[in-house]
């Protein structure tokens, strides 16, 4: 792994704040641990601009619903089909148009610190071998966190958001759907809309 590579993962976790820093302490040395663990997939994928991305303008009122518990509410396209999975996550599906797959979203609390939760996904995606093409920094309910696109298989596009609670939780967001710019978007806002009324923010620590 070249020097720059080194330096633009380092200054891409560096760059997620209270997120960044646990995966810099899990690793201890993040270019022995964690840079492998994305390479050569992540690592050779594009990266964006090192900026946390701005919430994305949601849809209009009038074609989103709120999913909305005790734990977290999150937004999503009208009539699309959502299953509780348990008091700490749920699953978002929409509709089949009978031609294209349809799009599949899972979200998840996770009760771990991200020090362990995040290395652990992020081992995954490189184990499995994934073609991961971009990744990058965002800002979810406030929280830095980062967010990878990869291909699971030939013609689909795979989007996972992983969030950092301070050392208390970390939220997975992952779908899946056809490569299609629309679906693409929807997702996006999927996942920007999430907000964790599980923790009170100020009170966190590291």
């Amino acid at each position: 792994m070249d020097s720059d590579t080194k330096r633009i993962v380092g200054q891409l976790l560096l760059g997620m704040g209270a997120l960044g820093t646990v995966l810099a302490i899990a690793s201890g040395q993040v270019a022995a641990e964690i840079q492998p663990s994305l390479s050569p997939t992540v690592l050779n994928a594009t990266a964006d601009n090192g900026a946390p991305n701005a919430k994305q303008e949601p849809s209009e009122p009038s074609e989103l619903e709120r999913y909305d518990t005790a734990k977290f509410s999150v937004d999503y396209p009208k009539g699309w089909q959502v299953t509780p999975q348990g008091e700490d996550g749920v699953t978002v599906v929409s509709i089949s148009d009978g031609v294209n797959m349809p799009i599949h979203t899972d979200i998840l609390i996770l009760r771990e610190d991200p020090q362990v939760a995040v290395p652990q996904r992020l081992d995954q995606i490189a184990a499995a071998g994934l073609a991961v093409q971009r990744y990058s920094l965002v800002t979810v309910d406030g929280q830095s966190g980062l967010r990878i696109w990869y291909e699971p298989e030939a013609g689909q596009q795979a989007l996972v958001t992983l969030v950092g609670y301070g050392n208390q939780q970390t939220v997975v967001m992952t779908s899946q759907h056809a490569q299609d710019p629309v679906a693409q978007t929807l997702v996006t806002q999927i996942h920007s809309s999430f907000v964790n009324h599980s923790v009170v923010q100020a009170g966190m620590t590291e």
